[in-house]
C-alpha cells in the first residue's frame, strides 16, 4: 500500500469519528425530550367467530417538545407489521398526558387463538419507532383472544348430587360435586343453589355464597370466557332433645363447631293419677350422647347429637296430704261415736243366751221346757 493510500484511510477514519461524535449529543438530547411513551389495552378474553367487538387502547406520554405519534393494531405477535387491522391518525403532542382510543375489530371466522398487537409509534427524521424497554415504554401490547362460540361453565360443590337451577332448568352435580355445561359466549344467564340441602339424617348444608364473595342467590352473570363457580355451604347439625315432658329446651339446628345448650326443669307436675294429689316428676339424668345428672348441660355440635331426659315420680308431696287425711278421718270418727252415746246413761250390754240340754239324750231344749222334745222324758228331778 502506498503512502498516499494510507493517508486517505486515516482521513476517512477521522471523518467517521467526528461524525459519530457530533451525532451522540443529538441522540441524547432527543432521548431527554422524548421521556415516556407506553401503551395499555383492555380487551375481551373470548369472542365468537366473525364477531365485531371493541378494545380500549390507553396511551401515556411525556414530551418536552412536540412529537408526532400514532397508534395501530396489527395481527400477529410483536414485530409482525405486515397485517394491519387498525391505524390511528397522526397527532402532535407535548408535555404529559393520556390518549384513549376505542378500536373496533372483527374476529376471524374460524375458532382458535387469535394474537393481535397494539403499538404506539413516534416519528423522527429517521422514521417511526416504538419503545421496547420498561422504563420509557413499552410501546406495544400483545393480546391473546380466544375465538369460540361457546364457553364452559363449571359448577363445583363440596358434596355430590346437589340440585341447582340454571336458566330455570333443573340440573344436579355428579357424585363428586361437579356440573359442566356449554353456554353461548357473551350471553346472560342465571343460576340458583338450594337454600339448604339435607346430606344425611341430622346433617344439612346451608347456602353461603358463590366463590366466597357473592351472597346473592339467584346469581346472574354474562359469560365471557370459561367460568368456574364454587358453591359455598356451611354445615349444620341437629340436636334432638328427647323427653316425655315437653318443657325441655335446646332442640334445633346448630352450626358445625357451635356449643349447644340444653336444659330440663327439675320438677314438673305429673299428668298421671298421682298428679291429682300433687304428685310431681323429678328430673333424674341425661342419657344418650351426654350422661349427666345436671338439668342444664351443653355439647359441641361436631355431628348430629341426641340426648334423652329421664324422669321419676316424686311421691314426697303425697305424704303430707295422706297423713292429714288420716288424721281428719280419725278425729271425725271419734266425734261421731261420742255424739251417738247419751250422757249419764250406762250402756246396757245384752246378756248372752243360756243354752239347756236334755239330761238323758243331750239334745238342745228350751230352758223352760219340762219334757225333751226329742226323747220325751221329763226333765223334772224326782228327788
Amino acid at each position: 500500500m502506498s503512502a498516499s493510500h494510507r493517508r486517505m484511510r486515516i482521513v476517512a477514519c477521522l471523518l467517521i469519528v467526528v461524525t459519530v461524535a457530533s451525532l451522540l449529543p443529538c441522540a441524547a438530547a432527543q432521548g431527554e425530550k422524548l421521556g415516556l411513551l407506553r401503551i395499555k389495552a383492555e380487551y375481551p378474553i373470548q369472542v365468537p367467530r366473525s364477531y365485531s367487538f371493541s378494545i380500549k387502547l390507553t396511551i401515556e406520554y411525556a414530551f418536552r417538545e412536540y412529537f408526532e405519534i400514532h397508534a395501530a393494531v396489527y395481527e400477529g405477535a410483536r414485530g409482525a407489521l405486515n397485517r394491519p387491522l387498525w391505524q390511528g391518525v397522526m397527532e402532535r403532542l407535548v408535555e404529559v398526558g393520556e390518549k384513549i382510543y376505542d378500536v373496533r375489530l372483527k374476529s376471524p371466522p374460524t375458532e382458535g387463538q387469535w394474537i393481535v398487537t397494539g403499538y404506539v409509534f413516534f416519528r423522527n427524521v429517521s422514521g417511526s419507532f416504538y419503545f421496547t424497554d420498561q422504563e420509557r415504554g413499552p410501546g406495544f401490547v400483545e393480546m391473546a383472544i380466544k375465538i369460540a362460540d361457546n364457553a364452559r361453565l363449571t359448577l363445583r360443590a363440596r358434596h355430590g348430587n346437589i340440585p341447582v337451577l340454571l336458566d330455570g332448568s333443573s340440573y344436579s352435580t355428579d357424585a363428586n360435586g361437579i356440573l359442566e355445561r356449554e353456554l353461548k359466549v357473551l350471553t346472560e344467564h342465571s343460576i340458583e343453589a338450594p337454600e339448604n340441602f339435607t346430606v344425611a339424617n341430622g346433617w344439612r348444608i346451608v347456602f353461603q355464597s358463590w366463590n366466597g364473595t357473592d351472597s346473592n342467590n339467584v346469581k346472574r352473570f354474562v359469560i365471557t370466557k370459561d367460568l368456574l363457580l364454587t358453591i359455598d355451604f356451611r354445615d349444620e347439625f341437629y340436636l334432638d332433645v328427647v323427653s316425655e315432658v315437653p318443657e325441655v329446651r335446646g332442640s334445633g339446628w346448630y352450626r358445625s363447631g357451635a356449643i349447644a345448650n340444653f336444659s330440663a326443669p327439675l320438677l314438673v307436675p305429673s299428668e298421671s293419677w298421682e298428679g291429682m294429689f300433687g304428685g310431681q316428676l323429678r328430673f333424674v339424668i341425661w342419657g344418650g350422647d351426654v350422661e349427666s345428672t345436671s338439668p342444664t348441660e351443653s355439647i359441641v355440635m361436631d355431628q348430629p347429637h341426641r340426648v334423652v331426659a329421664n324422669w321419676a315420680v316424686d311421691y314426697e308431696p303425697l305424704l303430707y296430704p295422706i297423713i292429714l287425711t288420716a288424721a281428719f278421718v280419725a278425729v271425725g270418727l271419734a266425734i261421731f261415736v261420742r255424739r251417738r252415746v247419751p250422757k249419764g246413761r250406762a250402756v246396757e250390754v245384752a246378756a248372752s243366751p243360756v243354752r239347756t240340754f236334755c239330761m238323758f239324750c243331750g239334745s238342745s231344749i228350751d230352758p223352760d221346757a219340762r219334757f225333751c222334745s226329742k226323747c220325751g222324758r221329763s226333765q223334772i228331778s224326782s228327788g
